[in-house]
């Protein structure tokens, strides 16, 4: 089992992230002819869409927690949840799709992560609508949330599930309230064996944000790159009390968690290393920034500050 970070994958999951901002295209629409010196009246709004092909996780797990899941046609190759959702077709990933694939099952709306010029060319020859999410922050979840649910017809179950998130993640920003801030290293990667390689996760990110409500504080939050690479040197500047070294979705052996706390002895002068605050998380939802990211923050309090769990 390799101890080296996937990060390829987290790069799907995390560039997936972490909230959302949508953009719909409607391709392949045309305007309603008038007679001379008649007025066009009001168009009506499209229909909430009926067969959804969803290739970024976030979107699916969305979807299914609207109780839009049973219009979902099929997902993409990284979806990992809710169960029903496993069961479905898949279609590829971000970067490779299967458009034949998709063209075979009919959708009427097609929602993909980022960047896609090759899958809008797609939807636009085929009169497919086409869903951007670009998952980055918190505010921009919670209007992307709402978003998806106006476009499915589900946009009262999108005002009470982002209504539960915000709740929740209040509760775990309470729960920690007043406690020391711990200085943190969310290390998104880093070679096998070795130290090289390493990165991180910028103070904008979704990640970032939802550690800052677990009660810590990103050492390198300050900087400008979305996931800039870090030297060995800087993170010793940095000194962080916390190391929070990611794997998510890895199935990890206990050899394998031996061998990653064992890389990190190469500096063993930072405070993190020094006390033995290194923490290896698999948890998939680390890198899925959709309705349970509130997990997300509540299993980060948990390590910052167990003390505030027991009470």
């Amino acid at each position: 089992m390799t101890t080296g970070k996937r990060f390829s994958v987290a790069g799907v999951l995390f560039l997936a992230g972490l909230g959302i901002s949508v953009a719909l295209q409607q391709w392949g629409s045309r305007g309603v002819a008038s007679a001379p010196g008649v007025e066009p009246g009001p168009q009506a709004a499209p229909a909430p869409p009926q067969r959804i092909v969803a290739i970024p996780p976030s979107a699916v797990e969305f979807l299914f927690a609207l109780g839009a899941g049973g219009r979902v046609a099929a997902v993409g190759d990284w979806c990992r949840h809710p169960p029903e959702a496993t069961r479905l077709p898949r279609i590829g990933g971000e970067t490779n799709p299967g458009l034949e694939r998709i063209l075979a099952l009919r959708p009427d709306l097609l929602i993909v992560q980022g960047k896609a010029d090759k899958v809008e060319a797609f939807g636009r020859e085929h009169g497919i609508r086409i869903l951007h999410m670009n998952t980055d922050t918190l505010p921009t979840l919670r209007a992307g949330v709402r978003e998806l649910g106006r476009l499915v017809g589900c946009a009262a179950e999108a005002e009470r599930l982002a209504a539960r998130i915000d709740l929740d993640l209040a509760t775990v920003a309470h729960r920690v309230a007043g406690r020391p801030r711990p200085r943190v290293f969310l290390c998104m990667n880093h070679s096998p064996g070795t130290l090289r390689g390493l990165s991180t996760a910028h103070g904008a990110s979704l990640l970032s944000g939802l550690l800052e409500i677990a009660g810590g504080h990103n050492v390198l939050g300050d900087v400008e790159l979305a996931y800039p690479p870090v030297s060995k040197e800087e993170l010793l500047r940095r000194a962080p009390e916390v190391i929070l070294d990611l794997h998510p979705g890895e199935e990890l052996s206990d050899e394998a968690r031996r061998q990653l706390l064992a890389d990190w002895q190469a500096m063993a002068t930072v405070p993190a290393v020094r006390d033995g605050r290194i923490h290896i998380l698999t948890d998939d939802t680390l890198l899925i920034p959709g309705p349970r990211v509130t997990h997300v923050a509540r299993r980060l309090a948990e390590i910052l500050h167990p003390e505030a769990g027991t009470e």
